[in-house]
């Protein structure tokens, strides 16, 4: 499967896709990388983007779309007391084309809520992070993924600061994303 933008030749415009942004938890919108959820982008004006979403705003929507959306691992990978529940988008399992170099959007962070914040588990969010991001590297819309996770023990937080850069060596994207622990796992 590919992210890419579809030319309407019929209207003379690019459809993008939808705006993915964070909000709090009241639903109203939230920094960058701190909100609790993540949702459309509901437009104000028909200029914004077509089906009354934003659409501005392409490539945080495919940052937050890969390092958010829970790509299907192997048994092995989870631990044997939810070995039932290895998740992925079910279209995985039958819409890649491996031959032309697709493979399963997504990442494992989900997996994160099961281990222990430590230094270790922060080296595997950044390289995670930049396996889930490679997609974007091999279409072109950035040369540099740059990820790194910094532990805050005192709050239980994994703080994971993404940058993407361009041809000309240019930042073109960067975000910071709070991974926490305490409501992964049911704590206050």
């Amino acid at each position: 499967m590919l992210l890419t933008l579809t030319p309407l030749a019929d209207a003379g415009v690019v459809a993008l896709p939808p705006d993915l942004v964070w909000l709090k938890a009241d639903g109203s919108r939230a920094g960058t990388g701190y909100g609790v959820r993540g949702d459309f982008a509901v437009s104000v004006s028909a200029a914004d983007g077509p089906g009354g979403l934003e659409a501005k705003n392409p490539l945080q929507t495919a940052v937050i779309a890969l390092l958010f959306t829970d790509v299907r691992v192997e048994g092995y990978e989870i631990d044997a007391g939810r070995a039932g529940d290895q998740r992925g988008w079910p279209g995985d399992g039958f819409d890649i084309d491996t031959a032309a170099g697709e493979q399963p959007l997504g990442s494992k962070l989900w997996l994160l809520r099961r281990m222990d914040l430590n230094d270790q588990t922060a080296m595997w969010a950044q390289a995670e992070a930049k396996r889930a991001l490679a997609p974007l590297k091999a279409q072109g819309l950035c040369v540099k993924i740059e990820a790194t996770a910094t532990p805050d023990f005192a709050n239980d937080t994994l703080w994971l600061a993404i940058a993407l850069y361009g041809r000309d060596g240019a930042q073109v994207y960067a975000s910071k994303f709070d991974l926490v622990w305490k409501l992964a796992t049911g704590g206050a």
